[in-house]
């Protein structure tokens, strides 16, 4: 007989970064006197997207870039950015209500 394989991974986080402010991104930028052409190349982006958080066109992102912005602006993470997680959980049916929904009868 055997036995049903259970998935103990049923809850994953995920993180991402919100800007807290994209006006003060922008101030940090300035006063490191870097572009944003600059700024790109450093973390290894496009232009386009340190233009999207300034302007606060792109609210969220990930965590690497966060902490790359932060360590080339000399600043800490926190003044720039918010940590936001999320717990994903899968929904679960059970057995006897898939049967149901399907017209089987259960004994």
């Amino acid at each position: 007989m055997r036995k049903a394989r259970r998935n103990l991974n049923l809850v994953r986080k995920e993180s991402w970064m919100r800007v807290k402010d994209p006006a003060a991104l922008r101030r940090k930028r300035i006063n490191q006197r870097f572009s944003q052409r600059d700024l790109a190349v450093l973390v290894r982006r496009s232009q386009a997207t340190i233009h999207q958080l300034e302007t606060g066109k792109m609210k969220t992102l990930s965590e690497d870039l966060a902490l790359l912005i932060s360590a080339r602006l000399f600043t800490d993470w926190e003044d720039l950015f918010v940590l936001e997680e999320h717990e994903v959980v899968p929904t679960v049916t059970s057995v006897v209500e898939n049967e149901k929904s399907s017209g089987v009868r259960v004994a």
